[in-house]
This record gives C-alpha cells, structure tokens and sequence, in this order.
C-alpha cells in the first residue's frame, strides 16, 4: 500500500477498509460541482478543489488522529449556471438524498461524525438540510466546511474585491493547488447588479443586501464575476495554507469530543 493514501477509501479493499473503520469515527465526504467557471478554469474546479483540500486536511493529520476521506461526490446543486454549455447539475432533493444515503452508509460501518468538505456555494443551502436529516435520523454529529468560509478574513484581506466566482480568490485557490488554469483566458468582470445598490456579486457582502433568486447570466456574460488577471499561485497558497491549518485545528478538537 506504499503508493495507496491510507485514508483514501475508494482505495482500499473491504478489509483495509474494515480496520481503518476500527481506527476513526470520523469521515470526510468531499463535495464539489460540474459546472462553467469562466474561459480559464475547468467545469471540475469545485470537485478538484475539495478533493484536494481533503486530501490535505487528511494527509497532515495522519497518523495522529486518522480519518476516513470517502469518494468525491462530483456533482451539485448548479441550475444557476445551466445557461453555460458543460455545466450538469443535481436537484436539490436529489443532492439530499444524496449525502443522506452516502452518510448513512458510513454510519452503518461505524462512523459517528461526519464533515463535508463542501467547495461550491450553491450546495450550502441543500447540504444544511441534508446534514439535519443525518443528524435526527442517525444521530451523526454533522458539519459542513467551506474553504473561503473558515478563511474568510484571508480571503479578503489578499484578494481585491468582488469576490465570487472564476475571480481572483477562486483562480488563485485552485491554481495553487494544481488545477489546470489557462493563464491567457482569465479575464476581468466585476458583475453586474441586478438591482443596483441591493444585489452585489460577492460572497462577503456589505449591507444592504438582498439576493433574489438568480442566474449567474444576471450578474456576468463570460462566467467570471472578478478580476481573475490579478490571480497567483502564490497569492493562493496564502489562502490554501492557512484554511488547511484551520480545518486541522477544527477535526483535531472534533476527535476529542465526547472522550
């Protein structure tokens, strides 16, 4: 298993599965989307994103507290970006369903905490209910993560605002680890607004705000809504490190619960 991470179950066979099992109570479910992100970053961008933090995440706990990193669930909650050639989307019950039946799975070989390392926004609302119903139906201790969430104050002291979607935040992260960036395709739109001074394109934002129901053809023509030219590896790396370092100290103090 030299060139197998420990962690990662799709893996291992059923018996290395078995005694990782016997070893944590903790699994992580990485969740992304396959949807358009601009002319320079791939439809896979949020499912290669949380794969890759969760591998990070898991690989620096190793060995001191083990986790169990369960297969990528690639798809998510886009009808926003349909208008977009490329982009599949789930429904929201279907996205439920989803992590409820993957959840419950893990809690039937002996999982007792369950975290989403969720990288697209528009899963938040569905997961939230999703990881509800785990909880009440199999008494999971549940919580979502998301990377410009636990980093948030990061985010927005190294990126210049909007901070959205294909910008200069999200090009960065995913450039810094590894994602295929075609480096003469970013561009610059900073988004429109639908309603003006009431409906701004970023994910941290000022008051007032109020977001109706929305396309992401209502805010942007290209798909980015930022200044992806202004984006670095570097720049992200920033970013990557320390949400990494967060989401460690986060599962360490999650192991310890209930001791």
């Amino acid at each position: 298993m030299s060139d197998v991470k420990p962690f990662m179950l799709g893996k291992l066979t059923w018996e290395e599965a078995k005694t990782l099992f016997e070893e944590t109570e903790i699994a992580i479910i990485p969740v992304g989307s396959h949807e358009q992100h601009g002319p320079a970053l791939p439809l896979d961008n949020d499912s290669f994103q949380a794969q890759e933090f969760a591998i990070r995440v898991a690989e620096t706990l190793w060995p001191k507290i083990k986790t169990a990193v369960a297969p990528l669930i690639s798809y998510g909650v886009s009808p926003h970006h349909m208008p977009f050639t490329g982009t599949i989307t789930l429904s929201g019950e279907t996205f439920i369903d989803l992590i409820v039946d993957v959840g419950k799975s893990l809690a039937h070989h002996g999982m007792k905490k369950i975290i989403v390392m969720n990288s697209h926004g528009g899963n938040t609302a569905a997961l939230s209910l999703a990881l509800r119903r785990l909880h009440d139906e199999e008494g999971l201790w549940c919580v979502g993560i998301e990377w410009w969430k636990i980093a948030g104050d990061l985010v927005q002291k190294t990126f210049e605002p909007p901070h959205f979607h294909a910008d200069e935040m999200e090009t960065s992260v995913a450039w810094a680890l590894g994602q295929r960036v075609l480096e003469d395709k970013r561009i610059d739109e900073p988004g429109r607004e639908p309603v003006p001074g009431f409906t701004k394109a970023t994910m941290y934002p000022p008051q007032p705000n109020i977001m109706p129901i929305w396309d992401t053809t209502d805010f942007t023509d290209s798909g980015t809504i930022g200044y992806a030219t202004r984006a670095s590896p570097e720049k992200g790396k920033i970013v990557v490190d320390e949400a990494v370092r967060r989401m460690v100290a986060f599962i360490e103090k999650v192991a310890t619960l209930n001791e």
